[in-house]
């Protein structure tokens, strides 16, 4: 791990993203993890890596308060491996704080 990941404070339904800088030759396998579990890529959760800059990075859509918690990069190769691990902290959005949402369909 070149450049590890830093930690990052938002709003609810901000948009997040963790970056890194991983180098490895052969050019390693990447893995995202979100409290120990392997982060489920979607829309919402994107993963990046450009091989070219070695850039690494997990992109986070719009970030809710249950993705608060720590997030680990894991990078491997047939000579080892590498993590690196950062904290995501979301603040609840205060107009929202206490208001009730009712549907009827």
């Amino acid at each position: 791990m070149v450049q590890p990941l830093q930690s990052v404070s938002a709003k609810d339904g901000d948009s997040v993203q963790f970056r890194c800088m991983i180098v490895g030759n052969p050019p390693p396998d990447i893995v995202w993890f979100h409290a120990g579990k392997p982060v489920k890529l979607s829309t919402d959760f994107n993963a990046t890596h450009d091989s070219s800059s070695h850039i690494c990075c997990l992109d986070i859509r719009e970030a809710y308060p249950e993705d608060t918690g720590r997030y680990s990069v894991v990078a491997r190769n047939a000579f080892g491996s590498a993590t690196s691990s950062a904290d995501l902290s979301v603040r609840e959005n205060e107009a929202m704080r206490g208001s009730a949402w009712i549907c009827f369909h």
